[in-house]
């Protein structure tokens, strides 16, 4: 499952900021802090690619028991 921590250093690497309580607190100076939707966006793309790549863990972690 991706996290919020891992779509915001998606939309913006090496962003500063905190997360309490699902809560974004926006700390960087020289990026601009993403919106929900652009986040919400990034969740679902991001899951998207994990979610594809499904079979593949499952062929490796097979393989590695060769």
């Amino acid at each position: 499952m991706i996290n919020l921590h891992e779509a915001v250093l998606s939309i913006r690497p090496n962003a500063e900021f905190t997360i309490s309580c699902g809560v974004i607190g926006w700390l960087d100076k020289n990026q601009t802090e993403p919106t929900s939707t652009e986040i919400a966006t990034e969740v679902t793309r991001l899951q998207a690619v994990y979610d594809a790549q499904a079979y593949a863990r499952s062929r490796k972690a097979k393989y590695d028991l060769l």
